[in-house]
């Protein structure tokens, strides 16, 4: 027995879904991009010594790239700078536990993989956290109307 506009309905549910999922992705990866680019900006005017007297900048050191892969597609977001990219994010010493107060949890445990003694003393310069935020605020309401909008 045949149900007549089964194959018919079977492919407009599967283009619809196709379209749903591109537009997912598109928001994750324009959402990444803004993140990105955000960081970089808020990073260019940030430059300091390091323990060696060497003058860094992080100017030009946020990277990112979009990622499809068979775990998940997202957007991954890197600073090129080694450690001193987390230590000017989230400050040492006294300085991470004034800034750290104000992240969530995700972020100060990442935080507290940099911690070294608690006696730094150089002062944070947020970059990556506030593109975050300012980024991911309404992304599940800009997710749902991608959804509703294919």
């Amino acid at each position: 027995m045949a149900i007549k506009g089964l194959n018919q309905a079977i492919s407009k549910l599967t283009t619809k879904f196709v379209r749903i999922e591109n537009a997912i992705v598109d928001e994750i990866q324009n959402t990444g991009q803004s993140i990105q680019s955000d960081a970089s900006q808020y990073a260019s005017a940030v430059g300091f010594f390091d323990t060696y007297g060497n003058w860094v900048e992080l100017n030009g050191k946020v990277k990112g790239e979009g990622l499809n892969e068979a775990n998940g597609t997202g957007y991954k977001i890197w600073v090129d700078a080694g450690k001193m990219g987390a230590y000017t994010e989230f400050g040492t010493g006294e300085y991470a536990v004034g800034t750290l107060a104000a992240y969530n949890a995700e972020w100060r445990a990442m935080a507290y993989e940099f911690y070294v003694n608690g006696e730094g003393k150089l002062p944070a310069r947020p970059y990556m956290y506030p593109s975050w935020v300012k980024n991911t605020t309404g992304l599940m309401d800009r997710l749902r109307n991608r959804i509703k909008r294919p």
